[in-house]
């Protein structure tokens, strides 16, 4: 039986382009769009993990991007520059009432920065419907290391079997699956709910 529901945020609940934030800094920078797309986001040397494991404030990183990728803007015009690329998957929150309504609880668990969840918890309600939020900035640690997701364990007091995960990242599922959590690879809200229908969350 399950009785815990964790979901991923970006890619899931709330589709993204971090795309979008690199084109607009490229309009205040010198360096072209798909290397500061690159600089930021590739693998484990971008510029945005040390951010998103809480090891650098908002404003440090703000500076570091400032004098690496050479951009000129104030910290509100970069702010608004690196929050404007999400949207909702009115679907999936319909799904996530649905869960709320059966009585399960639900865990969202991201891998995210403190401008960006400051952000999304002002502009979307259903973060609301959330018992806890498992965040890397908070934790340290992002996804799919192994910290993060023991978190799950230490906020749940669940066993992993009594857990289910969805994710929209192979090497994130993979991860929940080592440690014994039933995990999905989010492709779509009708696949979602036929996950959910099989392992008997929804009806």
């Amino acid at each position: 039986m399950v009785d815990l529901c964790v979901f991923d945020l970006g890619g899931v609940i709330l589709p993204f382009d971090h795309r979008k934030i690199a084109s607009r800094l490229a309009k205040r920078s010198p360096i072209p769009e798909e290397r500061i797309f690159s600089m930021l986001f590739d693998g484990e040397t971008g510029l945005i993990n040390a951010y998103e494991e809480g090891h650098i404030s908002s404003f440090e990183f703000f500076l570091l991007l400032r004098q690496t990728l050479r951009i000129e803007a104030s910290f509100e015009e970069f702010t608004d520059a690196w929050n404007q690329i999400f949207e909702e998957d009115g679907k999936v929150v319909e799904i996530l009432h649905r869960l709320k309504d059966r009585g399960k609880a639900l865990f969202l668990l991201s891998n995210t920065n403190e401008l960006h969840f400051s952000h999304l918890i002002a502009s979307y309600p259903v973060l609301h419907l959330f018992d806890e939020w498992i965040l890397s900035f908070e934790v340290g640690a992002r996804k799919p290391k192994r910290e993060i997701f023991e978190k799950i364990f230490q906020k749940s007091h669940l066993l992993p079997h009594r857990t289910l995960y969805v994710d929209d990242l192979s090497e994130n599922v993979l991860a929940a699956s080592s440690l014994g959590i039933k995990a999905h690879l989010f492709s779509g809200a009708e696949n979602l709910e036929l996950f959910l229908e099989e392992q008997g969350v929804l009806p």
